[in-house]
């Protein structure tokens, strides 16, 4: 249970460093995650293929709203 829990709070702090990251700067972005005590490595990877990234987080099949 603690180990989900914290891939949780990394998950979020890596999210909003990434809207950090294209808003205000990618220092800004390593800049929280060093604070989070989040590897960087993390937004570093997300930076070099947004493609990539955004191609998974599509939805396989569209919801019934």
């Amino acid at each position: 249970m603690i180990q989900r829990r914290s891939d949780e709070r990394s998950a979020l702090a890596t999210e909003y460093a990434l809207f950090l990251a294209e808003t205000r700067g990618v220092s800004a972005g390593l800049v929280y995650l060093e604070s989070c005590n989040v590897s960087q490595e993390i937004l570093l990877r997300a930076m070099q293929d947004p493609a990539a990234r955004r191609s998974r987080e599509r939805r396989q099949r569209q919801r019934n709203d």
